[in-house]
C-alpha cells in the first residue's frame, strides 16, 4: 500500500515542476517585453481640415454635392483673366471628369476673388476669369453649352481678407455640377444668383475676333434726294393799332417846334 502512495508521489512530482516553471517563464517574458503600447489616432476635431479644392472623394450623384473637388488650383495674372503657367495640371484633371461624366450636362465655373478692389471689379474679374477657364476647355473640345461662366467676386470668402494667406484661398476657381441629364441638379439654380457671361463656341469666337480687327468704316452718307419746286404759303399777321404796316411797333414822335410869325415881334422872355 505504502509502494503505491510512493509510486504515485513520484510520477506526480514532474508534473507539478513542469507548470511551476510554465509559469515562471510565463512571467518572465511579460517582465522583459520592451514593445511600446499601441498609439491612439488622433481625434477629429484635431484633425487639420483638408483644402476645398482636394479631391476627397470622387463626385457621384447619390452624394448629394454639387462641387466637384480637383487637387490643386488655377492661378491668374495679378488683376487680370489670364491663365498663369502651372495650372495645366489641374485644367486637365477637370476636362478628364468632363469626359467620364458625360451625365453631367452643364458645369458651372465660379470665379472668386478677394477684396483688394471695388466690389464691382472684382466681380467682373472673376466673371472673365471663369470665363478663360471655360474658353480653355471648349479650346480642347467641351462643348461650350455644358459650361455655365459665372463671377461672385469677394462675395464669399473662404479666408479672412485681412492677411495674406485668406486673399490666398479667396483667388480660386471652383466646380459646381449645374444639370444632370438635362435638369437642375437638385432642383438648384444653375447659375446659382451669380454674374453669368455668354460661353461662345471655338467658330464664334474666332469670328468675333476677325470682326473685331477689321478697321471700322465710316458710316454711309445719304443720298441727296431733289425734292423739287413746292409753294407754301407764309402766314402773315395783320397789323395792329399799335403796330405799322410791316408789324414793327410805332414810336411817339417828338412835338415839333413852334416857329416864329413873320414880321412880329419875337416871343418875350422873363425879366
Amino acid at each position: 500500500m505504502d509502494s503505491k502512495r510512493k509510486q504515485a508521489g513520484r510520477t506526480a512530482l514532474p508534473f507539478a515542476v513542469a507548470a511551476a516553471l510554465a509559469v515562471a517563464a510565463h512571467a518572465g517574458q511579460g517582465c522583459g517585453d520592451n514593445r511600446l503600447p499601441p498609439r491612439d489616432l488622433p481625434r477629429a476635431d484635431e484633425q487639420r481640415p483638408l483644402p476645398r479644392w482636394y479631391p476627397e472623394r470622387a463626385w457621384s450623384e447619390q452624394g448629394g454635392e454639387s462641387q466637384v473637388y480637383i487637387e490643386g488650383k488655377i492661378v491668374f495674372d495679378t488683376s487680370k483673366a489670364v491663365i498663369r503657367p502651372g495650372s495645366e495640371k489641374t485644367l486637365e484633371t477637370l476636362l478628364q471628369f468632363l469626359k467620364e461624366h458625360p451625365e453631367v450636362t452643364r458645369l458651372r465655373i465660379e470665379g472668386h476673388t478677394d477684396a483688394q478692389s471695388s466690389e464691382e471689379h472684382n466681380q467682373q474679374l472673376s466673371a472673365r476669369r471663369a470665363l478663360a477657364v471655360a474658353d480653355w476647355l471648349v479650346d480642347r473640345g467641351v462643348e461650350n453649352i455644358r459650361l455655365i461662366a459665372v463671377g461672385f467676386g469677394e462675395s464669399r470668402p473662404l479666408g479672412p481678407n485681412e492677411i495674406a494667406a485668406g486673399r490666398s484661398e479667396n483667388r480660386r476657381v471652383e466646380f459646381h455640377v449645374a444639370e444632370v441629364n438635362g435638369r437642375p441638379f437638385q432642383g438648384q439654380d444653375p447659375y446659382a444668383g451669380g454674374l453669368a457671361l455668354e460661353v461662345l463656341s471655338l467658330e464664334e469666337r474666332k469670328l468675333r475676333a476677325a470682326q473685331a480687327a477689321q478697321p471700322k468704316a465710316p458710316p454711309p452718307r445719304k443720298a441727296f434726294v431733289a425734292t423739287g419746286d413746292e409753294i407754301k404759303p407764309v402766314p402773315v399777321k395783320p397789323p395792329t393799332d399799335a403796330e405799322g404796316p410791316e408789324g414793327e411797333p410805332l414810336t411817339p414822335s417828338a412835338p415839333a417846334k413852334e416857329a416864329p410869325a413873320k414880321g412880329g415881334a419875337p416871343p418875350t422872355g422873363g425879366g
